[in-house]
C-alpha cells in the first residue's frame, strides 16, 4: 500500500513543493559548470532531454498522449513560451545587465503574485492567511538574497521574468485539472524545444559545441532533476493545493540553493540565512491554513475549485 495514500491532499501537496523546490534549489550549485556552454543551446537541450524522459514514463505507464483541443493548445504554446522559453531568454539578457542576485531577489515575490492572482484566476477568492504567509515567504527570501540595486535597464527584464514565473504555474492550472501533472509537463517541455532552439540559433556562439563530461552530466541531471521530476512534483503539489498556497514553497528554493552551496563549498552559512529560512518556515506554515466556517469557502459558501477539482489517474485505463 501506498504509504501517502494515508496523507490528506494537503499534506502531499505540500511534499511534493517542498521535494520539487529542493531539487531546483540544490541545482544552483551546478550552475558554473554549464558557464561556457551556450545557454539557450543548452536549454533547448534540457528541454528536450526531459520531455523525452516524460513521454518514456507515460508509454511505460500506459499514459496517452494528450489531444488537445484548439483553446488548450493555445494555453499549452502560452505556458513553454512565457514560463520556459522566454523565462531563461529574460535570465540571461537580464543578468547581463544587473547583479544575478537582483534577479533571485524579484522572483522572489513571486508567492505575493500567486497568493493575489491564483483565486481570481479560478474564480475564488484571496485569502488572507495566504497572502500573509507569503509576505512572510517574500520577506524570508529577500534576508536569505540580500539587499541588491539594479539600473533602471534591468528593471523591465525583472518584471518579465517575474511574470514568466508566475505564468509556469497559473497557465497550467485548468490543464493541470484536464490531462494531470505528468501530460502538462512533457508537453511543456517538448512545446518549449523549437521555442528555445529558434532563439538560440541567434545567440552569440551558437555554433555546434560540443559538451565537456561535466557539461553533459550536468545537463543530464537538470533535465531528469530539475526538469522531469521537479516539474511533476510541483505541478502535483499546484494541482492539490492551488496556485495560491503552492506558492509558498517558492522559499524552499533559496534555502536550498544555500545549502548546496554550503556542502559544495561555494557558499558559506550565515545569520541571515537562517533567519530567512525561519521567515520562509513560518510563512509556509502560516499560508497553508485555511480559516474555520464559511470563512475559508469561495462563492457562498462552496469550496474553491482547486479544493474540490480530483487529482487525474494519468492511468491509461
Amino acid at each position: 500500500m501506498n504509504r501517502f495514500a494515508a496523507l490528506s491532499p494537503t499534506a502531499t501537496g505540500a511534499l511534493a513543493c517542498t521535494a520539487g523546490m529542493t531539487v531546483v534549489g540544490t541545482s544552483i550549485a551546478l550552475a558554473p559548470f554549464l558557464a561556457g556552454y551556450p545557454v539557450l543551446a543548452g536549454q533547448a537541450w534540457r528541454y528536450l532531454l526531459a520531455g523525452l524522459v516524460l513521454v518514456g514514463v507515460m508509454v511505460a505507464r500506459g499514459v496517452p498522449m494528450p489531444r488537445p483541443r484548439l483553446r488548450q493548445l493555445g494555453r499549452l504554446v502560452l505556458l513553454a513560451g512565457t514560463g520556459l522559453a522566454a523565462f531563461n531568454w529574460l535570465l540571461i539578457e537580464g543578468t547581463q545587465r544587473s547583479d544575478p542576485a537582483f534577479f533571485a531577489a524579484v522572483i522572489g515575490a513571486t508567492p505575493l503574485v500567486l497568493a493575489l492572482a491564483g483565486p481570481l484566476l479560478d474564480g475564488g477568492r484571496v485569502h488572507a492567511r495566504t497572502v500573509a504567509g507569503s509576505v512572510a515567504v517574500v520577506a524570508g527570501i529577500l534576508v536569505v538574497q540580500g539587499a541588491t540595486t539594479a539600473p533602471l535597464g534591468a528593471v523591465p527584464y525583472a518584471v518579465g521574468f517575474l511574470l514568466c514565473e508566475a505564468a509556469f504555474t497559473l497557465l497550467a492550472v485548468p490543464l493541470l485539472r484536464a490531462w494531470g501533472p505528468l501530460r502538462v509537463s512533457a508537453a511543456a517541455c517538448l512545446v518549449a524545444v523549437p521555442l528555445l532552439a529558434g532563439v538560440a540559433v541567434m545567440e552569440p556562439g551558437a555554433d555546434l559545441v560540443v559538451p565537456t563530461v561535466a557539461e553533459v552530466a550536468t545537463l543530464g541531471f537538470l533535465a531528469v532533476g530539475t526538469t522531469a521530476i521537479a516539474f511533476l512534483l510541483w505541478y502535483g503539489g499546484v494541482l492539490r493545493l492551488g496556485a495560491d498556497r503552492a506558492g509558498l514553497f517558492a522559499g524552499v528554493m533559496p534555502i536550498a540553493g544555500v545549502l548546496a552551496g554550503v556542502v559544495a563549498g561555494t557558499s558559506v552559512w550565515s545569520p541571515a540565512a537562517l533567519v530567512g529560512a525561519l521567515l520562509c518556515g513560518t510563512g509556509i506554515a502560516v499560508g497553508l491554513r485555511r480559516g474555520s466556517g464559511p470563512a475559508q469557502f469561495a462563492d457562498g459558501g462552496r469550496p474553491s475549485p482547486a479544493a474540490t477539482q480530483p487529482v487525474p489517474a494519468e492511468s491509461g485505463s
